[in-house]
């Protein structure tokens, strides 16, 4: 008998259903907005958010998106985002933060595996690897929106198939958002931000950032959902709080709207 193949550890923030199951354990609804706030797009919230009734179609060879609902006639296709992503010294793109994620499975795959044969069936492996670079380098906002942009593009790219698999679903697109907190400083930031350094500027109302809702509109979904678990606003500006999650029907987004210059944004995260 050949020796048994062993299953390839992944990490779960790759995987779709984990990025949902992400915010479906951790949504709060008070950190939540719905633009506009009606019961149309609240259906939708709560569809998403209920783990029953979904089928699931990522990784398999049945027909996208990623995740279908017959009954309520509801489709999801999700997809990951962060601000790492830049070129390379050659063609194309790389992604330092990930790069080193998978370092890590590699180095303790070993180990995690014992683990995770010890834990419950359905236990996951969830790495954040930090990659020690300097904050400008690591986190970016033009870096962020390039990679927004390029990954909501790429989906959109196949709405039109994901509706003649089903036609007449509402099409639902889902960000799972790793992306730090930014502000825009009131002067040009030349060589980044370090610990301890004051400055003036304005918080990111990412939401609101006429760049980010034109992709938004663009992307052929009938609802977008805008998962950002990771900004953490509250530890740099005392009674700031933003949305986590914001909920739009795509072809009725009306908000107050703000362009920033990307010269002057900067990453909380330092």
């Amino acid at each position: 008998m050949g020796k048994k193949q062993q299953k390839r550890i992944r990490n779960s923030l790759g995987i779709e259903v984990e990025q949902l199951n992400f915010l479906r354990t951790s949504f709060r609804s008070e950190l939540c907005a719905l633009i506009p706030e009606d019961e149309a797009v609240e259906s939708i919230l709560k569809a998403v958010l209920d783990e029953t009734g979904w089928e699931d179609h990522s990784g398999k060879e049945v027909a996208p998106p990623d995740f279908v609902d017959h009954e309520r006639r509801v489709m999801i296709e999700a997809m990951r985002v962060d601000d790492h992503e830049r070129p390379g010294d050659k063609k194309g793109l790389i992604n330092p933060s990930k790069a080193h994620e998978g370092e890590i499975i590699k180095r303790y795959e070993r180990e995690f595996g014992k683990l995770l044969d010890t834990a419950a069936g359905n236990a996951r492996l969830t790495v954040l690897g930090n990659t020690d670079l300097p904050t400008e380098d690591d986190h970016s906002y033009s870096m962020y929106l390039n990679s927004f942009k390029r990954i909501v593009k790429k989906h959109a790219s196949h709405a039109n198939d994901y509706r003649r698999n089903y036609p007449g679903y509402k099409l639902v697109f889902y960000v799972f958002d790793e992306s730090t907190g930014y502000f825009e400083s009131t002067t040009a930031v030349k060589h980044g931000a370090r610990a301890g350094d004051c400055m003036l500027g304005r918080p990111h109302s990412f939401y609101a950032d006429t760049a980010f809702l034109n992709t938004i509109r663009n992307s052929n979904a009938d609802y977008f959902l805008w998962y950002t678990p990771f900004k953490h606003e509250h530890l740099f500006a005392k009674g700031l709080v933003l949305p986590e999650l914001v909920v739009y029907d795509v072809r009725r987004m009306d908000v107050p709207e703000y362009c920033y210059d990307p010269r002057r944004m900067v990453s909380t995260e330092v």
